[in-house]
């Protein structure tokens, strides 16, 4: 799969210019496959010391580094890739965005089993991170471009937006968390307000798209049928095919003549 790359995130240039000054220095022995490993097991990490914080706090340590293995794994595999221009199109999108919805969804689910969230909230923020990489890979699909960063916010920002969250509720007390509101967690209230705007948002990217794809697809050519033409020691005669969503050709080649097929552009 041949996609372009959009990244518009907040650190997305500063970022940038860090990973190629790390590329170019990890050892001959590394490879893409290595430190897509190694990102999963930085998201392992991060998952188990955010269970480990309902025994000490101090196992936050732990989160932070296993959220910069996650980074440093996840950031390099493909520009590892495509710097040694060693790069598998299929297996690597594959490979790279599989691995990406099972980090974030350790991540998220250790954070929710942690004393600085709920889990509810979680398995919430868990769902729309899933709609929007979902929503991401149909328009790489259909479009050719994967979207990095939605508002400026990457897999980057994600990171250290969940790595400073505890320290809101270490700074201004448990209340954030365990408070009540309306007989529910005042965090589950707030999550899932933010929540229904996101979705909004989404539903709104969507009819945006789909509207410009619209409009750009009414501008080819209204027939786009596959046209036979069939070549005979009696003449030429030819036949309309029915649209078609794939590209092939019907061939016969006989005593008597042969086949000629011209293929227009599929729907």
């Amino acid at each position: 799969m041949t996609t372009s790359r959009l990244n518009t995130s907040f650190v997305a240039t500063h970022e940038r210019i860090l990973l190629n000054h790390i590329v170019r220095r990890l050892p001959l022995w590394a490879t893409p496959d290595q430190l897509t490993t190694l990102g999963l097991w930085g998201a392992a990490i991060t998952g188990v010391g955010f269970v480990l914080c309902n025994f000490s706090p101090a196992f936050l340590l732990l989160v932070a580094a296993g959220l910069a293995l996650n980074w440093f794994g996840d950031s390099l595999d493909g520009s590892l890739a495509r710097h040694r221009k060693i790069e598998r199109p299929k297996y690597g999108f594959l490979i790279d965005h599989s691995s990406d919805l099972i980090a974030q969804s350790m991540i998220v689910i250790g954070l929710g089993c942690s004393p600085y969230f709920t889990l509810c909230s979680a398995l919430l923020v868990l769902s729309l991170y899933l709609l929007m990489s979902s929503y991401t890979y149909l328009r790489a699909a259909v479009e050719g471009v994967h979207r990095l960063s939605y508002g400026g916010l990457g897999a980057t920002e994600f990171r250290m937006i969940v790595g400073a969250w505890p320290l809101v509720p270490l700074t201004l007390g448990p209340g954030v968390v365990s408070g009540k509101l309306f007989g529910f967690a005042g965090i589950d209230i707030v999550v899932s307000l933010l929540a229904l705007c996101t979705y909004v948002v989404f539903v709104f990217l969507v009819r945006q798209d789909l509207e410009r794809l619209d409009a750009e697809e009414n501008r080819t050519p209204a027939n786009k049928h596959n046209v036979i033409r069939l070549r005979s020691s009696n003449g030429v005669t030819q036949q309309e095919a029915e649209p078609s969503t794939t590209e092939g050709c019907i061939s016969n080649d006989a005593a008597t003549g042969s086949a000629l097929c011209d293929l227009a552009e599929p729907r």
